[in-house]
């Protein structure tokens, strides 16, 4: 009984952990995409605030605070920067963002969020790199 109870406590841990590792990609993804947006894309004030929310983004452990941060970005990136569809989607993303708690649900809007950015708003970078970050947000 005792090995047995051991074990589920194992179990529970790494459930856990993986869980937090998870949230803590969806930071990092999210910090690599903000890296690579251009500074003529997001407000002005961003470049006051960028280095505390990336420190914050880079050790979020859950899921809501990863979408509070993702609100954050997406709240300095100014119009011009996203597809004209974005205006009419935004205000049922922003309450998606909201009470998102799951993994996968932050990674959908995530990713919602990134395919309305446009190509003019990223470096030329993110256009090679767009792919594999996909990739890696999907868990392919």
């Amino acid at each position: 009984m005792k090995m047995f109870r051991t074990s589920l406590m194992t179990l529970g841990a790494t459930i856990v952990l993986a869980t937090v590792a998870q949230a803590g990609s969806l930071g990092r993804q999210l910090v690599d995409l903000e890296s690579h947006i251009k500074w003529s894309a997001v407000d002005s004030a961003w470049k006051t605030i960028r280095d505390t929310w990336v420190g914050r983004t880079a050790v979020c452990e859950d899921a809501a605070c990863v979408a509070a941060q993702m609100l954050r970005l997406e709240e300095n990136v100014k119009w011009q920067a996203v597809d004209k569809a974005w205006r009419e989607r935004r205000p049922g993303w922003v309450n998606d963002c909201k009470g998102a708690t799951a993994d996968s649900e932050v990674a959908k809007l995530l990713l919602e969020f990134e395919s309305n950015v446009r190509w003019r708003a990223v470096d030329d970078t993110w256009k090679n790199r767009r792919e594999s970050w996909v990739a890696e947000l999907k868990g392919e």
